[in-house]
């Protein structure tokens, strides 16, 4: 190998220590912060420091190149030490974190209880050093090699924003799914779920009329937070974010699943069931087989399935928010979204609590698959317990709505399905204090649930409509006979009807004008 090629192969693979956070939504006296501490291959005109977004993890120009394929192969680094600091608006740095440790895979959390004013600040995220000799010895034959010069060029890695609710607030929180209820997204052909990976911002396509949904819903509510929760996994997180600003979609939180974590939680906790023959002089041969199968079959289905997850972490975020806010939650039947925001309701009310919630979880068989370890049975009740001494049994939950894919069960199944699910004497249509789950069509159906219950006007959903006309949706384009028709066929609740027509009317006359 020449010089010349040496150098020339040492200029492209220069690397940058980074830390992706996205954001994060809290109170006054109690917030957090999280992240994963990644290096990132960079070619030689990628080195000015200058050119990075520490916000979005980002060179200038790759907001529209990114793909979750190209984040997929970030190398982690190992057990990082780091200082947080938060900081206002004016760049002034307002506390410091103690040490923060990640774990082995760069991941990182801390708790926050210093007092903070309502409003919006910035974290920022210091690299100190490694607490693992793996990741300094790499670090150090990295730096050896000839032609590399530093990882970091300096101590600051990576920011994420931060916004601090009122104690006293009683506005409104929204948290919304992404595949199939905001973006248009084929999750159930292996086709589709390939073709995700490659996909950039401007690639991904939201469902007609979810932006304008979302910036209404904003603007008509003294912008209320908007945070999104999927299982899509976290290598997603960078292209996910792009994808929102892109569409002019502002949210406060963003939270992926880590189905490496989850896959090593398998083996580990397979190994120590095996590795422990107490358990099988104490549970029987029989019993212990039942449960390493239990464990083994319910762990692998929780690397598709979303129950645990959003479970977990609906309740955890919970614990970040003002004890008399209110919950707007918004999901698809694709996969276990209104059994999800129902059971959550149950265990925030304290229906579903202690010992008994536990072995509910546990021993819960969903749509044909059982998806929750008795680990996630404990660690949600633990959540559950937490959140009854900070709030008591107070659901914060408004209104569920629930958008009706031709890839998940009528609304009649669903039904039957939730109340199969649920223990004896649970049924959420019955009990006062509950919000059943509203089955309908997409943002226009979203929306006009809302105007009748105050928090839009027909004016947004008319906006709403203007947006759709001429998106692509289930293979065609929506013209304005097709438009008119998605108007006329929506699935609603009864007491929509009035709103209903009146908008069918207009809209009707809106387009013949």
């Amino acid at each position: 190998m020449t010089e010349e090629t040496e150098r020339k192969i040492s200029k492209n693979t220069e690397k940058r220590r980074a830390a992706i956070c996205g954001g994060t939504l809290g109170r006054e006296n109690r917030y957090y912060i999280r992240g994963q501490v990644v290096d990132i291959s960079v070619s030689e005109e990628m080195t000015d420091p200058k050119k990075w977004d520490l916000l979005t993890g980002l060179f200038q120009g790759q907001e529209k190149e990114i793909t979750p394929f190209l984040d997929y192969g970030l190398e982690s680094v190992r057990k990082p030490i780091l200082v947080a600091e938060i900081v206002d608006q004016s760049g002034k740095v307002l506390h410091r974190s103690p040490e923060i440790r990640g774990d082995e895979s760069g991941f990182f959390f801390h708790e926050f209880t210093f007092p903070l004013s309502p409003g919006n600040y910035t974290f920022h995220i210091h690299f100190l050093k490694p607490d693992s000799y793996r990741q300094f010895g790499k670090d150090l034959a990295y730096l050896n090699t000839p032609g590399k010069h530093e990882l970091v060029s300096q101590s600051l890695i990576g920011m994420g924003a931060l916004r601090i609710l009122p104690e006293e607030y009683t506005g409104i929180v929204t948290t919304s799914d992404i595949d199939q209820t905001y973006l248009a997204t084929d999750i159930h052909s292996n086709k589709g779920k390939i073709s995700t990976l490659f996909e950039t911002p401007e690639q991904k396509l939201p469902l007609p009329g979810m932006p304008t949904l979302f910036k209404e819903l904003r603007e008509a509510t003294s912008d209320s937070p908007l945070c999104f929760i999927s299982a899509s996994p976290h290598f997603f997180r960078r292209t996910l974010l792009s994808t929102f600003r892109t569409q002019g979609v502002k949210t406060e939180s963003l939270h992926l699943k880590y189905l490496e974590g989850t896959l090593k939680g398998m083996v580990d906790k397979f190994w120590d069931t095996l590795s422990h023959p107490t358990r099988f002089l104490t549970e029987g041969l029989w019993g212990a087989v039942e449960r390493v199968r239990k464990f083994a079959g319910s762990s692998f289905q929780s690397l598709f399935d979303q129950l645990a997850y959003k479970l977990t972490i609906l309740l955890r975020d919970r614990i970040y928010l003002p004890t008399n806010s209110k919950e707007i939650l918004l999901g698809d039947n694709t996969e276990s979204d209104y059994l999800i925001f129902i059971l959550y309701q149950f265990i925030l009310t304290g229906a579903l609590q202690g010992k008994e919630l536990e072995d509910y979880l546990y021993k819960l068989n969903f749509l044909g698959r059982d998806a929750i370890t008795r680990d996630n049975a404990k660690l949600i009740r633990e959540l559950a317990e937490e959140n009854h001494r900070i709030h008591g049994d107070i659901n914060p939950v408004q209104l569920v709505l629930i958008n009706k894919t031709e890839l998940g069960p009528p609304s009649d199944e669903m039904k039957w399905n939730v109340r199969s699910a649920l223990p004896t004497g649970l049924d959420p249509w019955k009990t006062e204090g509950i919000a059943p789950y509203i089955p309908t069509d997409g943002a226009l159906g979203f929306a006009l649930v809302m105007v009748e219950r105050g928090i839009l006007d027909l004016s947004s959903v008319l906006k709403i409509s203007g947006d759709m006309a001429g998106q692509w949706f289930e293979g065609k384009v929506i013209d304005p006979n097709g438009l008119l028709e998605l108007a006329k066929k929506l699935e609603l609740p009864k007491e929509t009807d009035s709103i209903h027509k009146k908008f069918v009317k207009t809209l009707k006359e809106v387009l013949e004008a």
